[in-house]
């Protein structure tokens, strides 16, 4: 057989089970047909191939993205985001801008704020009132678990001082009890089901803006774990899957109501044999969330908040599921055939989460189901085993594992001791754990996954990326957050390819370079096994192929 694609003098990282190293790659039909060295893969070339010469660069599985809202990203495509601003004024200005750039616009939307900006209350409505009182202004905060309007949104969405918190939601108040113009959580909906959805077309818009920035990164897959069944995201997603416009694998799994019972699990059923008939996306799995986040004493905790203003003594966080209900639900799922994906910030989450798959199980029998918990900003170091014995993914975000405000501003919520002890790395890779990396993006705004393994394997913020630090040349900011938990690097780049294609079950096809396997791969300037690991980060795509075909060329 001789070969459409030859690399040859490289450097190739195969992310196969013994972690081979090779020279040479052959591709053929979209497929890989040789690894190995330069000399045998003299064999596969013939008149019509095209080979590169690497030169040394790095030849590396592609990645796959795999917690990523890129539906909820249409809102920075169409809307205006605000990444890259760390004040009030900032944020202000630009949608003042945006405003008179787009002055037919009938609601300005978008994302990004930064909540360390505004610990405590959160940021007020009449920041924004100074930018318009005529349409609703609307923006989320860069954790999706705050949302920042004006008043006419406000007024728009009906409430009142008289409006009671939803369950697991708060309405930040002033001392009257008008809102102040954050709402927390579920209390995000009270505005948010006022405005109109997005269009399909718009979704389509920002799904393909999505795909062209994801193959400069060198992902050809992305998980989205917050999907409505029927929205106007999945139509597009159908949509773009039919016209042959997707060049990656986008998986997706839908939102479950914390608030219904197990008879919810039909409607979820009869959805995914509607929706999940595509090519390249499919529908895989449930989404949970357990509990919000420590920006917004939402984050469910074994121990009481040490700080926590406004809430009741006591305070451990927002418990979302009732274990009975999650336990019934996540059984019902697991039964079903689908797997489930479930928020955990606070170490109580985490462990409710593997008590309801550990119900599952006996319930149903264990069975290969790569159920995922993810974020895990805290863990009791006795779950660490039972991700292991469960055979659970441990679906990480080594991008937030680092100094910055986030984390002094949930020091003075949690106490600086157990702050200084979150985002835990190594432990799951040394406990044998199936442990995957993912960015959250839009929460990270950029989700170059060279800055998630290095700030993995050094657990300091990078020079090249650092949009939760202020002052990046405040000494404080250069020290290791718990540098027991530093990791080695190819377990890092395990954790972004083929321990995410396992989680996505496109390990058999994808996610490490093996004959026999789609040709989803990428080159690399730089051999990041041997850089520095400070300058891991700094690496860059040069080359990104999906099935064999380029979709990325620098």
């Amino acid at each position: 057989m001789k070969a459409e694609l030859v690399f040859k003098n490289g450097c190739v990282y195969t992310a196969d089970k013994n972690r081979t190293m090779a020279q040479a790659v052959a591709i053929a039909g979209g497929k890989i047909v040789y690894v190995g060295d330069n000399a045998g893969v003299e064999a596969f070339i013939g008149p019509d191939t095209q080979v590169t010469d690497l030169a040394g660069k790095m030849l590396m599985p592609s990645f796959f993205e795999g917690h990523v809202h890129y539906t909820k990203a249409t809102s920075t495509v169409v809307g205006i985001n605000l990444a890259g601003m760390d004040t009030e004024e900032q944020y202000v200005n630009a949608m003042k801008k945006f405003l008179a750039d787009n002055p037919n616009i009938t609601a300005l939307r978008g994302q990004g704020y930064l909540e360390a900006c505004f610990p405590g209350i959160g940021p007020r409505k009449e920041a924004l009132d100074a930018v318009s009182t005529e349409i609703p202004i609307v923006v989320q905060a860069e954790t999706l678990h705050s949302l920042w309007c004006n008043s006419k949104a406000i007024e728009v969405a009906g409430v009142t001082n008289d409006t009671p918190d939803p369950e697991n939601g708060r309405i930040e108040r002033n001392p009257d009890g008008s809102a102040h113009g954050c709402f927390r959580e579920s209390a995000q909906d009270l505005i948010l089901d006022a405005l109109p959805d997005y269009t399909v077309e718009d979704y389509k818009k920002g799904i393909l803006s999505f795909q062209e920035m994801a193959h400069k990164y060198g992902f050809t897959g992305a998980y989205d774990p917050w999907l409505n069944a029927g929205s106007n995201a999945i139509e597009a997603l159908k949509e773009l899957d039919k016209e042959g416009k997707l060049t990656m694998h986008f998986r997706g799994a839908y939102w479950m109501n914390p608030h219904r019972g197990p008879e919810q699990v039909k409607e979820i059923v009869d959805a995914r044999e509607r929706d999940d008939k595509g090519d390249l996306f499919r529908i895989c799995a449930v989404k949970l969330f357990m509990d919000g986040v420590l920006e917004s004493l939402t984050g469910f905790l074994l121990k009481p908040y040490e700080k926590a203003e406004g809430r009741p003594e006591g305070w451990r966080g927002d418990q979302i599921w009732d274990p009975d209900n999650m336990n019934k639900c996540v059984a019902a799922i697991d039964k079903a055939g689908m797997g489930i994906h479930v928020h955990c910030a606070g170490d109580a989450a985490v462990k409710q989460s593997l008590d309801a798959i550990e119900y599952a199980q006996k319930e149903n029998g264990k069975r290969d189901a790569r159920h995922c918990i993810t974020h895990i900003f805290l863990v009791d170091p006795a779950d660490v085993k039972r991700f292991k014995d469960m055979g659970v993914v441990a679906m990480l975000n080594s991008y937030w594992a680092q100094i910055d405000e986030t984390y002094f501003v949930n020091g003075t919520y949690t106490g600086m001791d157990r702050i200084a002890h979150t985002f835990p790395v190594n432990c799951f890779f040394k406990e044998g754990c199936i442990v995957a990396n993912a960015s959250d993006y839009p929460i990270t705004a950029v989700p170059n996954p060279f800055v998630g393994i290095e700030i993995g394997v050094t657990r300091i913020a990078p020079d090249n990326y650092h949009p939760w630090i202020f002052n990046y040349d405040d000494p404080k900011f250069h020290e290791p957050l718990w540098p027991e938990e530093r990791a080695d690097i190819k377990d890092m780049i395990d954790s972004f390819t083929i321990n995410q294609a396992y989680a996505n079950f496109v390990d058999d096809i994808s996610g490490s370079i093996e004959v026999g396997k789609n040709a989803d791969m990428i080159v690399v300037d730089k051999n990041i096994l041997e850089v520095k690991p400070e300058d891991i980060g700094t690496a860059v795509v040069e080359k990104t192929l999906f099935m064999g075909k380029t979709v990325y060329e620098a």
